[in-house]
């Protein structure tokens, strides 16, 4: 494969430079780089002469990340043994010129890739039930929901999160029959989804998430989410979401349902409705990029 602009051979050296980047991002990676799939193209031995399969494999890799992050394919053109790469341009065995497909858009294309390397597209996702808890008798006080997400080895979890995965929790209060079943049920309702990434807990509704993903873990507890009660009387309740870590494959998180009585507020009512606190994830399941699920276990239910 030559160089036209250059009026060189692409070297093994240059090669494997853009076949290492591919990997960190497709392959096992390192911290938060790597989605742990195996990459088709592989390094190459000094002074390996570079044909179109090998750079033809480059190709495949950079569309298999490029498919996970965005749903499409990179604009990169397909490499057959009759043409001679250069750095801006290809040139067919016929003449054609063609700019899809030189050294320095190869460049370009894995530098997007890393860029972009904790992207998912939603049509490379699966959103799956994962495990729960339900309390339909009358609660006052706290009640709590822990449980923990085992994965396979600390890669595995890696791995998870780096390709898009979540671990998403809700709460839902229905069937109440009193004015603070109703200010749990809007509250909860205003949380919506809260989703813990590689690096924040955010929500889709109300609440104060944290800079604090997967990767902030620590073997202590943190406080990574949290939303006050909604009407005036009932403020003081509280809704929280701490985790940690238990092991390096093993991440636990509790869900406290705070109900605190407001001082001089008389006689507190019980919670009679029905509460569920529900734990989905989003995992990578695409064509391109598919990591496997944790195990999911309660630890302590309502």
């Amino acid at each position: 494969m030559v160089d036209v602009a250059a009026l060189q051979v692409i070297t093994a050296a240059t090669f494997n430079g853009l076949q290492s980047r591919i990997e960190n991002v497709l392959g096992s990676g390192f911290t938060d780089t790597g989605y742990g799939q195996t990459p088709s193209s592989s390094i190459v031995a000094v002074n390996t002469l570079i044909t179109a399969t090998h750079v033809d494999n480059l190709r495949s890799d950079i569309n298999k990340c490029r498919t996970h992050q965005t749903g499409s394919t990179s604009t990169l053109g397909d490499v057959v043994a009759t043409d001679r790469i250069g750095a801006t341009a290809s040139i067919s065995k016929d003449g054609t010129t063609d700019t899809s497909k030189g050294i320095n858009d190869y460049l370009a294309e894995v530098a997007n890739l890393e860029g972009d390397k904790q992207l998912c597209s939603d049509t490379q996702a699966s959103i799956e039930a994962a495990i729960s808890s339900t309390r339909s008798t009358p609660w006052n006080g706290t009640i709590i929901h822990t449980f923990s997400a085992t994965f396979s080895s600390a890669d595995a979890r890696r791995h998870f999160f780096n390709a898009g995965g979540e671990i998403r929790i809700t709460g839902q209060l229905s069937n109440g029959s009193n004015a603070k079943d109703s200010d749990w049920a809007n509250m909860l309702a205003a949380i919506g989804t809260i989703k813990i990434g590689s690096h924040a807990t955010t929500q889709t509704g109300s609440g104060s998430g944290t800079a604090i993903g997967n990767y902030e873990l620590t073997a202590t507890s943190q406080r990574i989410f949290h939303k006050l009660g909604v009407a005036y009387q009932y403020d003081d309740n509280i809704y929280i979401v701490n985790a940690k870590t238990l092991a390096d494959n093993v991440i636990q998180i509790e869900i406290q349902y705070q109900d605190i009585h407001p001082n001089g507020a008389g006689v507190d009512p019980n919670i009679t409705g029905t509460i569920v606190s529900a734990i989905t994830q989003r995992r990578a399941s695409g064509s391109s990029v598919t990591t496997p699920s944790p195990t999911y276990t309660n630890i302590v239910t309502f």
